[in-house]
Parts: structure tokens; C-alpha cells; sequence
């Protein structure tokens, strides 16, 4: 009985690992609901105004003279944590690089994705997206404008924020443009090579609704999804960064679209629809050889559509770090993929930086980490191994029983019944508890859970280096030296484990490890990393319990 229950505890484990790096549930975005009242200081609706169906068009005023600038050279811009360009040709934002972190080729982080919308392009295609705006500077602050004297005209104005990774963005319209929203991102650079992302790098869609967070991946839009209620941000995400918009004046709603895109290292594709034709003046717009083409991936594009054709806040385009999130507000905290047990996590993180802070290497931080929980839990695994070893002891006295009923149990419900009773009353009897072995393990589940949640989504291990051979913690490891030292290590605690139950339930466990170090072989090596040493701690403990029971024998 206790290694059924042990053995159950231990596949449950499994499946909910499967099901979550695998096929991790993703909720569809919230449907029709009022718009959210004004925020800011400048409301443009009125508190409590019912739900309408479409982007209210700007008041008419009298038609402005057609205004079209003259200088085609991107603008550079800087902030804290990043700098940009600015693009007068659709007057977009053609790049974000971030200052503090590096792609896989080691080259500046790239956020605006080549090939695509971008950032502050208008929602659909025309000529406000293709013709150069003209171009004002103030201090620390950029306008543009553009109209074609026929009744349609827009005005940007961007400028660095006041927090790290912040602009402050405002887009007005009038005529069309009113009513077609602004792109807020189109998928995002990519930082690792996909080979190395393992299951962690999803790309997509986030926006947090009534207070509650929905992602729709990039493969899930067929068609476009609307998304109306109080909306607290929006934007798109990957496993370590964002680009999200936090409105200051009220949104009518957001649409979140599939766009095919090329791949980014063929080159910019200006006839894509909406891209405009600002992404062809970019040094990198050369196409490759056909040759070289990828098929086209689809990405997530996100537009924000404003109340009275104005849409205005903070843009945040940056990485997933949580301090720095949960200056914010808003919940924008909550893009940190953590989980049920989250709260653990933000604790684990929190002991992790503090321990990095000492030794200044993120892998002997995760070490010193493990060896903490290990001892904290040092109790709870002493009485699970004490409680096994007194199962073991116990089997030739369960056999005996079963033995005794084991044909008429297999008929008889009341002669099994009756086995039972003897066999809890042999437990009773020695003062074993049969489930004092699986209890301590079930509490350790949601420990296991917040770690391997906050070694997939923690930014502080993208390219941190631990010795030798691992030289991305974040990213799988390329010998998988790790996760064959984690399997021999598993089997080796197998094997120094209590043997219990029939060959049949031991084959079973023995197979355990091998399941566990194939899953492991596409996981970050920092999570690996931690399972080892776990697994090396759990050795040690075991080989200390066995001393320690084997000296209080003859005191008995």
C-alpha cells in the first residue's frame, strides 16, 4: 500500500509537469464588455457612457491643409535602459535596443521585430503609415505630423519616460485614422535562437482585463480577437521580455491579430500589409537569397484603439525584471509566468538575488539555495525515510497476511475486507503510520513547483554563465552532461532507497529517472542544475538517516 501511494504521488508529479511544459493552458481573451471610464488627468469619456461598437470618430473640424515632411533620417531617442529610433517615414519606432542585454550573437537586444508593423504604425494600411511625417523637437520629446488635406491627419508625440524601459507616447487622428487603432507591438526580436528557448519561449499576445491576465499564443489567431473592459495594459510577450502599452486615457478596446511575417534574417519585407514602406529604409532591408528563406512564421500583433481617436500612456519595452515591474502597477508584475504557486517563487527569487549579492555567480547561488531548502526540509525527510525503512521491516509480516488471503480476497469482498483490517492493524500494532512516508513528500510538491517555475521564467539566468561548459544558464545544456549526471544520480537514490512492493511496482521506479532526465534534456540548465544537486543532498540525507537509525538500535 505505501508504495502505491508513493508511486502515485511521484507520477501525479510527473503529469503535472508534462501537462504544463507541454500544454500549459492558455485562457481566450475576455469578451464584449463596457469600456472602461477615463483615466488620467485629461478624461476623453465620460465616466459610465454605454459600450459602443467601434472607435468614436474624432469631432469634425474644419479640414487641415495637407501637411508632409521633408527629411527622411531616423531620430535617434534614449531612456533609461534603452534607446531607439524614430522613423519619419510612417513615424514609427524602427528600433528599441536594450542597453543591458545581449542577443545570442552578442550583439545589442533588439525588441522591434524586422518585417512587420511597427511599434505607433497605424492599424491598417494607407498613406499615414507610408509618407513621411514632419518632424518637431522639443527636449526630450519628439512630434510628428502628417495629413493629406483630404480630412485625414495624425499627430505622434514620443518621449522618454520617467522609469527604466518607459516612453511616453501619444497618437491622435482624425478622418480614418480615427477609427484604426495603433500598433502598440508585432511579435518581438528574438533573444535566443529558437533551438535554445526550449519549451519556454512562446511568443504572444498578454492583456490584463478586469484585473486578471489573458495571453492568447501567436498559433491560436486565426482570426482577430477583440478585447473590450478595463484594460490595465497590452502589448506582446516572450519568456524574458515585453513591449506593452499602459494607457492613460481611456481605450476602447484592443485587437489582437495574426501577422505573417518573414523570417528576421532574411531581411525587411515592406509590402507586408500595414508595415509601410519606413521599414525598407533600415541598412538590413537587403534580402537574403531566396535560397535561405524560412516559411513565414505568424507573430502577434496588438492595436489599441482610442476613445475620440486618441490613445496615450506609457510604453514599456523591456525586460521582465520584478522590481522594476511592480514599479508599474497595474498588475504588469503578473506577465511573470510563475504559476499557482508564484508567491513561493517571488521568495525563492528574492533569497536567490541576495545570495547572488555574495557569491556573484548565479549557479553557486542556485547551489547554496538547494542546500538551504534541503535543510529547512531536513526534518520532514528524516521521518519520511524513518517511516519507509519501518515499511520495509514490516513486509515479510504483510506478505504473510496477503498470503494467507490471497485467493479468496480475489473473490470474496468481505475475506478482502478482513485482510485490510488485519494488515491496519499490524500498522497499529509496530506504529507505523503508512502514509508518514508520502505526506512530507505531497508538502514538498508546491516547493518543487515554485522552483521549477522561477528557474524557467527568471531573467537574472538569461546568459549567466556557471563554469565550465554551462555558459547560459537559461538556455538547455548543448553536451547534456547535466541532465545524464541528474539520470545517475536519480538512479543511484533509487537504488540506495528502501525496496518495496512487488518486481512489477520496483521496474516501474526504476524507470522513473530515465523519464525524467529525457524531459530534462530540453530544460534550462539552471533547473537541471538544481535537480542534480537535490538529488545529490537527497543521497547524502539518506546515507545520514541509515547512520542514524543503525546507532539507535542498540540503545533500544
Amino acid at each position: 500500500m505505501e508504495r502505491r501511494v508513493l508511486l502515485a504521488a511521484v507520477l501525479s508529479g510527473v503529469v503535472i509537469i508534462l501537462w504544463f511544459s507541454l500544454f500549459a493552458p492558455q485562457r481566450p481573451p475576455a469578451g464584449p464588455a463596457a469600456p472602461p471610464p477615463a483615466v488620467g488627468s485629461t478624461p476623453v469619456s465620460q465616466p459610465g457612457a454605454p459600450p459602443v461598437p467601434a472607435a468614436t470618430p474624432h469631432p469634425q473640424v474644419p479640414v487641415l491643409p495637407a501637411v508632409v515632411g521633408q527629411d527622411a533620417g531616423e531620430i535617434a531617442l534614449e531612456g533609461e535602459g534603452w534607446h531607439g529610433l524614430v522613423n519619419p517615414k510612417g513615424g514609427v519606432l524602427t528600433s528599441l535596443i536594450l542597453s543591458e542585454y545581449k542577443d545570442d550573437a552578442g550583439a545589442p537586444l533588439e525588441l522591434v521585430q524586422p518585417g512587420v508593423p511597427a511599434p505607433l504604425s497605424l492599424g491598417v494600411p494607407g498613406p499615414w503609415n507610408d509618407e513621411l511625417y514632419q518632424v518637431e523637437r522639443g527636449s526630450g520629446w519628439l512630434g510628428l505630423r502628417w495629413s493629406d488635406g483630404k480630412g485625414n491627419w495624425v499627430e505622434k508625440r514620443v518621449s522618454a519616460g520617467k522609469g527604466k524601459y518607459a516612453l511616453e507616447v501619444e497618437v491622435r487622428g482624425g478622418g480614418e485614422p480615427a477609427s484604426v487603432g495603433v500598433v502598440v507591438a508585432t511579435g518581438l526580436q528574438k533573444g535566443l535562437k529558437s533551438e535554445e528557448q526550449g519549451r519556454f519561449g512562446g511568443l504572444g499576445a498578454v492583456v490584463r482585463v478586469g484585473g486578471k491576465v489573458e495571453r492568447v499564443s501567436a498559433a491560436k489567431l486565426d482570426a482577430p480577437q477583440p478585447v473590450r473592459g478595463a484594460i490595465d495594459f497590452a502589448g506582446v510577450e516572450d519568456q524574458y521580455f515585453l513591449v506593452v502599452l499602459l494607457p492613460s486615457s481611456g481605450l476602447e478596446g484592443v485587437r489582437i491579430e495574426g501577422v505573417q511575417a518573414r523570417d528576421p534574417g532574411v531581411g525587411r519585407d515592406a509590402t507586408l500589409p500595414g508595415a509601410g514602406s519606413a521599414d525598407a529604409t533600415r541598412s538590413d532591408a537587403t534580402p537574403a537569397p531566396a535560397a535561405k528563406a524560412k516559411p513565414p512564421a505568424r507573430l502577434p500583433q496588438v492595436v489599441a484603439v482610442g476613445s475620440g481617436g486618441v490613445v496615450r500612456g506609457t510604453l514599456y519595452a523591456g525586460a521582465k525584471e520584478r522590481g522594476t515591474l511592480v514599479g508599474y502597477g497595474r498588475g504588469l508584475e503578473e506577465t511573470l509566468s510563475f504559476g499557482i504557486f508564484g508567491f513561493l517563487s517571488v521568495g525563492f527569487l528574492a533569497a536567490l538575488r541576495w545570495i547572488h549579492s555574495w557569491v556573484a555567480n548565479w549557479g553557486v547561488a542556485i547551489i547554496v539555495l538547494t542546500a538551504g531548502i534541503r535543510l529547512l526540509l531536513f526534518p520532514l525527510n528524516h521521518k519520511s525515510a524513518v517511516q519507509m525503512k519501518r515499511m520495509q521491516a514490516l513486509q515479510p509480516k504483510m506478505k504473510a497476511i496477503q498470503d494467507r488471503y490471497k485467493e479468496r480476497a480475489k473473490k470474496d469482498s468481505t475475506v478482502r475486507a478482513r485482510m485490510n483490517q488485519e494488515v491496519m492493524a499490524l500498522y497499529k500494532q509496530e506504529g507505523v503510520n503508512p502514509m508518514g512516508g508520502c505526506l512530507p513528500m505531497l508538502v514538498q510538491l508546491p516547493i518543487l513547483w515554485a522552483l521549477y517555475t522561477l528557474f524557467a521564467y527568471a531573467i537574472e539566468l538569461r546568459q549567466a554563465p556557471f563554469m565550465f561548459w554551462i555558459k547560459d544558464l537559461a538556455a538547455k545544456d548543448p553536451t547534456y552532461i547535466t541532465p545524464i549526471l541528474m539520470t545517475a544520480s536519480m538512479v543511484l537514490q533509487q537504488r540506495m532507497a528502501p525496496q518495496m512492493g512487488d518486481p512489477a511496482q520496483r521496474r516501474m521506479f526504476m524507470l522513473m529517472p530515465f523519464i525524467f532526465g529525457f524531459m530534462f534534456m530540453s530544460f534550462p540548465s539552471g533547473l537541471v542544475l538544481y535537480w542534480l544537486v537535490n538529488n545529490l543532498f537527497t543521497i547524502g540525507q539518506q546515507v545520514l538517516t541509515e547512520k542514524m537509525m543503525t546507532g539507535a538500535e542498540p540503545a533500544k
